[in-house]
């Protein structure tokens, strides 16, 4: 009899996380405090082959090949908000600074003035009705208008990247989302699918859980040649319900490139670890 009883509040459980549905959107609230912690690693290989006088030319410029690169980015993005104003917008700070950034060629650390990275900027301006945040000051003097898009972009870009369904959402549902990608190509023949697909795993305790994966598949033509980029990885999220928030986000990512440029036959991998940690807090 316990075995049954048993057997019938499991079956429970599971019906009554397979109907729980919540609509997500990413929302800054007034008042309140978010630290984040963003890295990023980068290991490249890049190969020549096929022309050797052009190979010739790179490596006389101090290029050996095969190239190795890895780059090892760790940053704090702070962002402390205000009352909300009459029209809904919401002031915020921000301020950005490098913990690390190093950067080796082929084993070589190159030269980066991370002590004086590590001084960061403040930028200062609103979240507006849609939670875009606009750019008005860095570091107290007003912006130019190239200057606050670069700024706005980087800003949102950790966060309006992920751009939920207008609908609850329940576990086991996805959504599909293209990445953001920008090329300064007008060919016909330029072919883009990249895209992330988060699958809904878990709802509990007040937070809810995604799978994240990346696919990117890109075929670039050059002259009488074509570029491939090709790709796929996986991650984690988790978003916080009661602060509307993605506090946690890692994906790893493997890209490999390959095709000719003038005559050259280019081969690359691309390994990518990257993700975010938020603290939330009331001011």
């Amino acid at each position: 009899m316990k075995k049954i009883l048993y057997l019938i509040l499991l079956l429970s459980a599971f019906k009554l996380q397979a109907q729980q549905s919540v609509t997500f959107k990413i929302k800054y609230l007034p008042n309140h405090t978010y630290d984040g912690a963003v890295n990023l690693k980068a290991v490249c290989h890049v190969n020549l082959s096929g022309n050797d006088s052009i190979i010739a030319k790179i490596t006389a410029k101090g290029i050996p090949l095969p190239l190795a690169a890895n780059l090892d980015l760790k940053m704090n993005m702070s962002t402390k908000t205000s009352p909300a104003a009459a029209d809904l917008s919401i002031p915020a700070t921000m301020k950005i600074s490098f913990d690390d950034l190093a950067v080796e060629l082929n084993g070589n650390k190159l030269p980066i003035p991370v002590e004086k990275l590590g001084q960061g900027v403040s930028v200062d301006g609103h979240f507006d009705k849609d939670g875009v945040f606009q750019s008005d000051l860095a570091g107290g003097k007003e912006m130019s208008d190239s200057a606050a898009s670069k700024i706005k972009k980087m800003m949102n870009g950790f966060q309006k990247n992920i751009k939920f369904p207008d609908h609850p959402m329940k576990v086991g549902e996805s959504f599909t989302q293209g990445l953001p990608l920008n090329l300064p190509i007008s060919d016909s023949k330029l072919k883009i699918d990249a895209k992330t697909v988060y699958t809904l795993t878990n709802i509990a305790d007040g937070f809810a859980y995604f799978d994240v994966t990346p696919n990117i598949n890109i075929s670039i033509p050059i002259k009488e040649n074509t570029l491939t980029i090709t790709g796929g990885g996986s991650g984690k999220m988790v978003y916080s319900l009661k602060d509307n928030f993605a506090t946690d986000y890692a994906t790893t990512f493997n890209l490999k490139i390959n095709g000719m440029i003038e005559k050259v036959q280019v081969d690359a991998t691309i390994d990518f670890q990257m993700g975010y940690k938020y603290t939330i807090t009331a001011n």
